[in-house]
């Protein structure tokens, strides 16, 4: 195994970005170093040295033609962005598609093609769809609420830059294992049986395109290739991977592709502190989600407009919690909060602005609290938490230290504390943490989840089943319809879930 200095895998990490616009944090740095050897070892190159210049050759080459380089960029791709999938993955943005998003925009898109005597369309794009669950999954609410398909003009397009994760996208095929959230009904009547796994019938698959797509790379919107105009676009756990300068990039290019009222979906926290640009915070008891402020695309200079280089071939030319709120920078927030009437600050009010993702008002009005009652411990945990999601660890590591000092049996601070440490890889904190919680009460089913799934990572296979095991009989003494904080899935959700890992452990 070859080793490599530090200011040469820094650049490598710098040109992975720019490239791609994944973010290698520093806990992976070691996982980096791993794969760059084991893809060194397959093209029995000597030296690091030899992999960076094949990589950065090709990353300043304008040619169309396919070359090495070319090649080794998707080779490495496959290594850094595997990632899991399954069918309506997120039940409460799945529920906000269903019953508000998607009628919302079918009734208004109805209404527009009676006024133009057109055909009513509906444009959906997964951005980031890995091996195509989430698609299809889009497929099937559009299905059932739209009886007359055949009177509409659908797009349903998912990309991503990992061309594996679109081979299996395009061959429709599913293990029972991506089916662990969908109900019996939906699997009979969407679905044919293959074998050992399950099969997207031809009045699903037949809505959909996939092809391959780089968020950092591609220009978009793109006419030539019908991406543009999008009512919506999903592009949930791909921000995870980007820096903020990426993001920036990426989002300036969604606000362009959606149409005057489209909406943007993301992960639940992956836009937490980042500046949104034109995009407008709508928020939902359901979800976060993201609109364009309704002025028409044609009043701004769109971005450039040169082919992309990875999108769909010429073959497929013709694929592709209840107010609006603005995000404001935190001064704005502070003068807001001060403005207000001068009775005193309540933890009710901290928590409506944390909700709304006013962070640093929050933190102001609960910090008032504090001065008032000290040994509050909702506000102190609040604060915390408020400081984690604008990324100030050790602020919020303080907090939680004192809300335990003021409730030393509450575990939601070590909760929070076990997050951060595995964010900061520190794994050995994280379990130590976790076993507080179980300590402290010994009925934690979310500690026990948690712990066996860093076991797992481990490869400790037999702890991660006593965890596993320990929780999935916590979760037979509760009531099927129960909701377990903070993961919000209910008792006979967990229950199959849990099931399905147990049945697949060694």
């Amino acid at each position: 195994m070859c080793s490599m200095n530090s200011v040469l895998l820094q650049n490598l990490i710098q040109l992975i970005g720019r490239h791609t616009g994944l973010h290698i944090r520093e806990q992976d740095k070691q996982a980096l170093t791993n794969k760059v050897n084991t893809r060194m070892q397959a093209l029995n190159l000597a030296t690091p040295e030899q992999y960076y210049q094949l990589l950065d050759i090709n990353a300043h080459n304008g040619s169309t033609n396919e070359t090495p380089g070319d090649r080794e960029w998707k080779a490495l791709t496959l290594l850094l962005t595997t990632g899991e999938s399954y069918f309506f993955r997120d039940k409460g943005q799945i529920a906000l598609l269903k019953n508000r998003l998607l009628p919302e925009i079918i009734a208004q898109n109805k209404r527009s093609s009676l006024q133009n005597s057109s055909k009513p369309s509906l444009r959906i794009w997964s951005a980031g769809c890995s091996t195509g669950e989430e698609v299809y999954s889009i497929a099937i609410l559009i299905k059932e609420l739209i009886p007359d398909l055949h009177n509409w003009n659908i797009l349903i397009l998912g990309t991503d830059l990992n061309l594996e994760s679109i081979a299996k996208a395009k061959q429709r095929i599913y293990d029972p294992w991506s089916f662990r959230m969908v109900e019996p009904q939906i699997i009979q009547r969407y679905f044919k049986p293959r074998q050992q796994s399950w099969e997207v019938k031809e009045t699903i698959s037949s809505m959909v395109k996939f092809c391959s797509g780089n968020l950092i790379k591609d220009s978009f919107p793109q006419h030539l290739f019908d991406l543009h105009s999008m009512d919506i676009i999903i592009c949930r756990n791909v921000f995870i991977y980007f820096d903020p300068d990426s993001i920036s990039l990426v989002l300036k290019k969604f606000y362009y592709t959606l149409n005057s009222t489209g909406y943007l979906i993301t992960g639940h926290a992956e836009l937490h502190g980042q500046n949104l640009g034109k995009l407008q915070t709508k928020v939902f008891s359901e979800s976060l989600v993201y609109q364009r402020d309704n002025i028409p695309l044609e009043q701004y200079t769109t971005p450039d407009q040169r082919l992309p280089t990875t999108l769909c071939t010429n073959r497929e030319t013709n694929v592709f919690k209840h107010q609006t709120i603005k995000l404001i920078n935190s001064k704005l927030e502070v003068a807001q909060v001060e403005k207000k009437s001068k009775a005193p600050a309540t933890t009710e009010q901290a928590k409506i602005l944390f909700f709304q993702e006013q962070y640093t008002a929050a933190i102001q009005v609960a910090e008032e609290v504090i001065k008032q009652n000290p040994v509050n411990f909702e506000a102190c945990y609040l604060i915390a938490q408020a400081w984690a999601n604008l990324g100030k660890v050790e602020k919020a590591t303080s907090y939680c230290e004192q809300a335990i000092k003021i409730d030393a049996l509450s575990t939601s601070p070590y909760y929070l504390l076990a997050d951060i440490a595995e964010e900061k890889g520190d794994i050995t904190l994280a379990k130590k943490l976790l076993r507080k919680i179980i300590y402290l009460a010994p009925s934690s089913i979310n500690a026990y989840l948690e712990l066996g799934d860093i076991y797992q990572r481990e490869s400790d296979m037999i702890k991660a089943k006593k965890m596993r095991t320990t929780a999935w009989d916590l979760l037979n003494q509760l009531p099927a319809n129960f909701v377990l904080e903070p993961s919000k899935y209910t008792v006979s959700e967990l229950t199959v879930q849990i099931g399905n890992l147990l049945q697949n452990h060694p």
